[in-house]
C-alpha cells in the first residue's frame, strides 16, 4: 500500500517495487497506490505507471483523495493478508528489507504492528547514531557550486570538508542551504568530529520536546546527515551498523492477535532476530507490515493514524509495536524539513543509485527538476 501523491518521488520508488513483486521472485502480489491527491497531473502519471505493470492498482480514487489518511486503512482488513504500508517519499530499500520486514511479522505474531529500520526519523536516526551508523557530513560551505554536476551516489567522490571552515557556531533549526543541488561532504572518519555536525549537537542538547517531534524532526540537516551516512556506508559495504536491536520472546500466553494472523506451524527462516520494542512510543509510520485482521479489529483508525497505529491501539490492547533493525529504508523527508532538504544534491543521488542496482535496463529515471535553464538530455551542455 503505497500513499500516493508525489509522482517525483514514486519514479524512483518504482524500481524497488518492481523488484520485489512476485513476478519478479520477491513478495509482493500487488502493489496499491492509495490515491491521496487532487492533483491532476500526479493523478495522470500514477495512472499511466499502473496501466504498464499488471500487479499495479490505484485504490482509494475518488474515496480517499484529500481525506486524512485514516481512510486508506478502510481497505487492509482481509484475513491471512500481510499489508506493507509505504510512503511515497521512500527513496530506497536494502535488497533484504521487505523478505526480512515480512518473515518478522510471520515470526512474531504478538506484535500489532512490525517497522522497518527508517534512515532519517527521529527515533530509529539517534539510535544509529549510537550505534556508529552516523558520519561527520557538514553541506558544503561554498555559497555557490564549487563542484562539476555528477550522477554519481559516491559520496567519497567529492573532497572532504575543509578543516579550517569547520566551526559548529550555527543553530540546527535555522541552518540555511548553501545552494540548490549542493553536496554535503565528509569531514573525517573520526567520530569525534560528529560533535560539530547536527544530529551531534542534538545529542548533546535534546531540550524538552518529545522527540517524535523534536529537533531530529524538524531539522532538515538532521535527516540529510543520516541519509548522507546511509549513501556513505553503502558505499563501505557496513549496512551490519544499522542493526542494534535484538531477539525480543513474548510469552506464549501473552495477548494474541485475530487467529487468521497466525502462521501454522514451525516458523523457520529468518525473522525477529534483532527487533527494538519502541515501549508505546510514538514512531514512524513511513513503512511498516501489518495483518488485515488486526486492522480490522481496530477499525475506525484515528484520523492520526500514524500516533493510532505506533502508539495508542499497541497500549490498549497491550501488544506492542516493533521495529526490525534489519530491515532498513530510506525516508526522503518530513514537511519541516522539506525546504531545506530538497535543495541538496540527495534526490540525484538516491536517483543514480537506483539506475545503478535496481531500475531495469528499460526502465532507467532522469530528473524531474532540471536545475539549469537550458539543461539538455542529450549530453550537450547549456549555457
Amino acid at each position: 500500500m503505497v500513499f500516493y501523491g508525489r509522482k517525483r518521488y514514486v519514479d524512483i520508488l518504482d524500481c524497488y517495487l518492481q523488484q520485489n513483486l512476485v513476478s519478479n521472485g520477491g513478495y509482493f502480489d500487488e502493489v496499491w497506490f492509495m490515491s491521496h491527491t487532487k492533483d491532476e497531473d500526479d493523478v495522470a502519471w500514477v495512472e499511466d505507471l499502473v496501466s504498464k505493470t499488471p500487479e499495479y492498482k490505484v485504490v482509494g480514487k475518488g474515496v480517499c483523495e484529500g481525506k486524512k489518511y485514516s481512510c486508506m486503512w478502510n481497505y487492509a482488513v482481509e484475513d491471512n493478508t500481510i499489508y506493507v504500508k509505504i510512503d511515497d517519499d521512500i527513496v530506497w530499500i536494502h535488497p533484504d528489507a521487505i523478505p526480512q520486514l515480512v518473515q518478522t511479522r510471520i515470526a512474531l505474531p504478538h506484535p500489532y504492528a512490525i517497522s522497518s529500520n527508517l534512515v532519517n526519523s527521529p527515533v530509529t536516526g539517534m539510535e544509529q547514531y549510537h550505534y556508529g551508523a552516523i558520519h561527520p557530513f557538514l553541506p558544503d560551505p561554498s555559497t555557490k557550486p564549487t563542484f562539476h554536476a555528477t550522477e554519481s551516489w559516491r559520496v567519497s567522490e567529492k573532497q572532504r570538508y575543509p578543516k579550517d571552515e569547520l566551526t559548529d557556531d550555527y543553530n540546527i533549526f535555522d541552518m540555511i542551504a548553501s545552494y540548490r543541488g549542493h553536496p554535503w561532504l565528509l569531514i573525517s572518519d573520526d567520530h569525534y568530529d560528529l560533535l560539530k555536525t547536527p544530529m551531534g549537537k542534538y545529542d548533546q542538547n535534546r531540550g524538552g520536546d518529545p522527540i517524535a517531534f523534536g529537533a531530529a524532526w524538524k531539522s532538515w540537516g538532521i535527516g540529510a546527515q543520516q541519509q548522507y551516512s546511509l549513501l556513505y556506508n553503502l558505499e563501505q559495504n557496513k549496512m551490519q551498523r544499522y542493526f542494534f536491536g535484538r531477539s525480543i520472546r513474548y510469552p506464549e500466553n501473552s495477548l494474541a492477535p485475530n487467529a487468521s494472523a497466525i502462521v501454522a506451524g514451525d516458523v523457520n527462516g529468518p525473522g525477529g532476530e534483532q527487533t527494538y520494542d519502541t515501549g508505546y512510543n510514538r514512531y514512524n509510520l513511513n513503512f511498516c507490515a501489518v495483518w488485515g485482521s488486526d486492522i480490522r479489529d481496530q477499525l475506525p483508525i484515528a484520523d492520526d493514524d500514524e500516533q493510532a497505529i505506533t502508539s495508542d491501539i499497541p497500549k490498549r490492547i497491550g501488544r506492542p509495536f516493533l521495529i526490525d533493525t534489519r530491515s532498513v529504508v530510506a525516508h526522503f523527508s518530513f514537511f519541516t524539513q522539506q525546504d531545506g532538504i530538497s535543495k541538496s544534491d540527495l534526490l540525484d543521488r538516491w536517483r543514480a543509485y537506483a539506475n545503478e542496482a535496481v531500475c531495469a535496463p528499460n526502465n532507467l529515471k532522469m530528473p524531474w527538476d532540471l536545475m539549469c535553464p537550458n539543461f539538455r538530455t542529450d549530453g550537450g551542455l547549456g549555457r
